[in-house]
């Protein structure tokens, strides 16, 4: 006979089942959202690319300042070329780390083709394999994206994080039971020492409180790193990758902190409150717990800066290879000891439906041309894939051969008024460390305009003067300019290419492509005349200009 107690064991068991049920239902839900969002996004243009880059570029900044031997984009190339931007249109990153690595690999210029060749190992093995890119990208996607994460600074700056003076944590942490062994001798004097100890701690524990608890959310992006790490190494699809062999490597070090933290209210756990909270000042159980857990990280920075780029060259492959497949035209570099540069179908990632451009340099280069023909446009895309061709070997193009060399440039140059100094000045020191760079490394140089910021026959001068050093050096020179001057004063020795316009009728079409000699053509006046200046204006303009 079926009981009243049986009904209720019976719901009790059918409401279980529905939950568990609704559970597994949920989870595969949500997972197979995020698939479709990573499927969807892959070898698409990122779509978000509002976000700031102070966070992401730590890693670039510590690995800049502790840089030995690396050749790196320095700071005018990269804002030069607009190098953030070119960041934002290839990050797909899924995790910080990716991100942040992704940044300082822009900066870093190989100088041999060994670990270009390992990063397309990887790259490929993504972009063939989709369903091994796509179980990467959710173990990924446990890790998550965190800003100001401290992990660049765990493995530069780890003394910073650890608090001072770690025994003594330990010395007051352990006051409160020697102060109870004199329980056993007079109680009154027990209670006290047992009294002030608590005073002392809680004074310690209120002080430092806060910079434990400000290190909560980097110490659980940690956490999440190592299980992200462990997820990837029980892919079977990653096996035998050396990536991952590094990661599973560098993660044993820090086996034992991937068990619950007993930091319980530095790692997050608020609510505790009454007795615990209690213990945890009497002992200082946090503050120990923090340290030993700081101790832990300084002693294998090594090892955690290696896991650290395991996992950004993971994510980076992935990115790169939906950055690829997003490109209209892409190519995997080559590489010759020639200082020239050949081009095939080159374009600026950045530019939609861009024109592209084919040829050989091979000598160094003087590019005129009218207003808005397309010059400077022209030698920031071959800059750009210099760069890209060196870092992430893969240029948006048909063909790109280059050499290793230091990409340098010199381009939208500014002057500084709070620091008192002007234009021209602020030209010649940009042109003053590509003068420098040249006698240490093999370098292209990129220059638009140059000495712009001085009268005709003084700039036309220096100019050619400057050009003619250049030219004696071990670098490719391209230099955009609308002085036509230096053209024949530099015909012996700097090639000759332009671009042009048609003027028909009341408008001006430019079809920016890449002409053999120099310029023979002006716009400027004509340009003002389409802009609708007043007539008598323009007439003047022509006028004064035939005069010259």
């Amino acid at each position: 006979m079926v009981t009243f107690t049986d009904y209720i064991i019976y719901l009790l068991a059918t409401i279980l089942a529905v939950i568990v049920v609704s559970f597994i239902i949920t989870k595969l839900q949500s997972r197979k959202k995020v698939e479709g969002k990573f499927r969807d996004a892959f070898g698409n243009a990122p779509n978000n690319t509002d976000y700031e880059l102070d966070s992401i570029k730590k890693y670039s900044e510590f690995k800049d300042a502790h840089n030995t031997n690396c050749l790196r984009v320095d700071k005018t190339t990269w804002n030069d070329l607009n190098m953030d931007n070119v960041f934002k249109r290839i990050n797909a990153c899924v995790t910080s780390i990716g991100e942040e690595y992704l940044y300082n690999c822009l900066h870093e210029l190989h100088q041999d083709e060994k670990p270009l060749a390992q990063k397309e190992e990887l790259i490929a093995s993504f972009a063939h394999n989709p369903q091994a890119r796509l179980r990467a990208q959710i173990a990924l996607s446990t890790l998550g994206k965190q800003n100001y994460n401290s992990l660049p600074s765990l493995m530069f700056q780890s003394n910073y994080h650890i608090l001072p003076f770690p025994p003594l944590y330990t010395i007051f942490g352990l006051m409160p039971l020697a102060s109870a062994l004199f329980l056993f001798i007079n109680v009154h004097l027990g209670a006290s020492l047992i009294f002030l100890a608590f005073a002392i701690n809680l004074i310690i524990y209120y002080k430092t409180k806060f910079r434990v608890d400000s290190e909560m959310l980097n110490i659980s992006y940690f956490v999440k790193l190592l299980g992200a790490g462990r997820r990837i190494c029980a892919l079977e699809e990653l096996h035998g990758l050396p990536v991952v062999d590094d990661i599973r490597k560098n993660s044993l070090a820090f086996r034992k902190l991937t068990r619950r933290m007993s930091l319980r209210s530095g790692l997050g756990n608020a609510d505790i409150t009454g007795l615990t909270m209690y213990l945890d000042i009497l002992f200082l159980i946090d503050m120990r717990q923090f340290n030993k857990f700081m101790l832990r990280i300084k002693k294998h920075h090594d090892k955690l800066h290696e896991l650290y780029k395991a996992i950004g060259e993971i994510d980076n492959a992935i990115c790169i290879a939906s950055f690829r497949k997003s490109l209209p035209t892409c190519c995997l570099p080559t590489f010759s000891n020639d200082a020239g540069v050949k081009f095939s179908e080159v374009f600026h990632p950045l530019i939609p439906l861009a024109v592209t451009n084919s040829g050989t340099f091979s000598n160094h280069n003087l590019v005129t041309g009218s207003n808005a023909s397309g010059k400077s446009t022209f030698i920031r895309a071959l800059a750009v894939n210099g760069i890209l061709a060196q870092t992430i070997h893969t240029c948006a193009a048909r063909e790109f051969r280059t050499r290793f060399c230091l990409v340098a440039t010199s381009m939208a140059v500014q002057d500084n008024l709070l620091g008192g100094e002007s234009y021209f000045v602020a030209e010649i020191k940009s042109l003053e460390r590509i003068m420098d760079y040249i006698q240490k490394y093999a370098c292209a140089c990129y220059i638009d305009e140059i000495l712009r910021g001085t009268n005709t026959i003084e700039r036309i001068a220096a100019s050619a003067a400057a050009l003619e050093h250049l030219h004696k050096q071990d670098c490719l020179c391209v230099i955009a300019t609308h002085d036509i001057e230096l053209t024949r004063i530099l015909d012996d020795k700097f090639d000759n290419y332009h671009f042009s316009e048609n003027i028909a009728n009341e408008s001006i079409e430019f079809n920016y492509k890449l002409n053999s000699g120099a310029s023979t053509t002006r716009n400027a006046i004509k340009l003002l005349e389409f802009m609708g200046f007043d007539k008598s204006i323009v007439e003047y303009a022509e006028k004064i200009a035939n005069k010259m």
